[in-house]
């Protein structure tokens, strides 16, 4: 760590200390229960958190008041985005109503607008988890970042905010050769150790061009500690590549906006999930029942956070889809299979999971984008957005005729660009059947 990136965090720290030292408490707290799961304090502190939060839902909000009478998870309800949009004023917390609150919103997958409320403890702990992750992703508070989004916020408020984190906030709009040859210099002339935290599918491009465009020279004093992906799912290819070019673990971390990080890969390697069960109760439910999968098995992740009580998150269904394994007795996520409202479907109707699409097109490396959408029930279309030309159209169709069926209708259609979501990311897998 450099002599600045030293005295912004002790900054960081005394400033907490002044204040309370309310973030100190949260990390060591997030510390403890995430590195020793199976202790006897870390399961007193998940239960009584969990029960606290239950009491207070049930006390606080009309929603919750109607729909469980007890500080029983089970007697919960599974909820998702529609529920708390049509009854949006019955899951605020009476007690935070008139409180100072953070909002937080996202466009979601499809684009729909979403918020709602972080009392000030929720925001603490937040803030807390995403120190703790980061430090696990091989990132120092205080040390160089650059957080590489297709678009930032702008004024004077994020600018000294970014300054006083020593944050670089990089814009990539475009994916040209031109713009990843342009990032490429930029951290070699930037002589700081730097972490880096970007969307997955940057990570896919910018692969795309070293794959097929970089020299050595343009990787020579990077100086980069650890790559942090979030946003959308990493593929295996892309975070082995990452690894291979840049010399540095890449981690791929898993959560959202209203609830914040819920799980992370090991810098020590692996592409397992590591839960976040010191601020959230987890579950994966089947994908049309609201009862437990078997390890193994695709089903939907619902989260409990366990801190937010202005707007209380209880078996809140994220939309996201994974597949769990106990390990040493701990449970880690082994695949985030991605939105649920991506899913495909074959021609027999049976589900598909899109990271089977993904990982099949990882073998076009002509491609410098591509999107595959399900239009029905047997039509599909590739959108192609290649480096110069593609002439493996006939190979393509076939190959994904092995795991669509012989009778799939498929297509291939060339953009210049696969457009953004409002989030600012890129679906690769789409469901656009009515």
């Amino acid at each position: 760590m450099s002599f600045l990136s030293s005295i912004r965090q002790t900054l960081f720290w005394s400033t907490d200390t002044i204040r309370g030292g309310a973030i100190k408490k949260h990390y060591n707290e997030i510390k403890l229960i995430n590195e020793n799961k199976q202790s006897t304090e870390a399961k007193i502190l998940k239960g009584k958190y969990l029960v606290r939060l239950l009491n207070h839902a049930i006390k606080n909000t009309n929603f919750y008041s109607e729909a469980a009478k007890k500080a029983d998870l089970s007697s919960f309800p599974v909820i998702n985005k529609d529920i708390i949009r049509s009854n949006y004023e019955s899951f605020q917390s009476k007690e935070f109503l008139n409180k100072k609150n953070i909002q937080v919103s996202t466009g979601g997958s499809t684009g729909t607008p979403f918020k709602l409320f972080h009392n000030k403890n929720k925001r603490n702990r937040h803030l807390a988890d995403n120190i703790y992750f980061a430090e696990n992703g091989g990132y120092q508070l205080g040390d160089k970042l650059y957080l590489i989004r297709a678009w930032h916020k702008t004024g004077t408020k994020y600018l000294i905010q970014s300054f006083k984190r020593n944050i670089r906030l990089y814009g990539v709009i475009n994916y040209t050769d031109k713009d990843m040859a342009k990032l490429l210099l930029d951290m070699q002339t930037d002589k700081n150790n730097k972490s880096i935290v970007c969307f997955a599918s940057m990570c896919d491009i910018l692969v795309n061009y070293l794959d097929n465009s970089a020299t050595e020279e343009q990787l020579n004093g990077l100086n980069i500690k650890s790559i942090i992906t979030d946003g959308d799912a990493l593929n295996v290819v892309t975070k082995d590549k990452m690894q291979y070019y840049f010399k540095t673990p890449t981690v791929a971390r898993y959560g959202n906006m209203e609830c914040g990080i819920m799980a992370q890969q090991s810098y020590s390697g692996g592409h397992e999930y590591q839960l976040n069960e010191a601020s959230y109760y987890f579950e994966v439910l089947d994908l049309k029942e609201d009862k437990p999968v078997k390890p193994g098995e695709v089903g939907r992740i619902v989260v409990t956070d366990l801190f937010n009580y202005c707007v209380p998150l209880i078996r809140y269904d994220t939309g996201d889809l994974a597949s769990y394994n106990v390990v040493n007795n701990v449970t880690v996520f082994e695949r985030i299979e991605g939105r649920k409202v991506d899913l495909i479907y074959n021609t027999s109707g049976d589900i598909l999971s899109p990271y089977m699409v993904v990982q099949k097109m990882s073998e076009y490396s002509e491609l410098k984008q591509f999107q595959f959408a399900q239009k029905d029930k047997k039509e599909y279309i590739f959108r192609l957005n290649p480096w110069t030309s593609f002439n493996q159209e006939q190979e393509l169709i076939a190959d994904s005729k092995t795991y669509l069926g012989n009778d799939a209708n498929v297509t291939i259609e060339y953009v210049e660009e696969v457009p953004l979501l409002s989030s600012g990311k890129r679906k690769q897998v789409i469901n656009e059947m009515n």
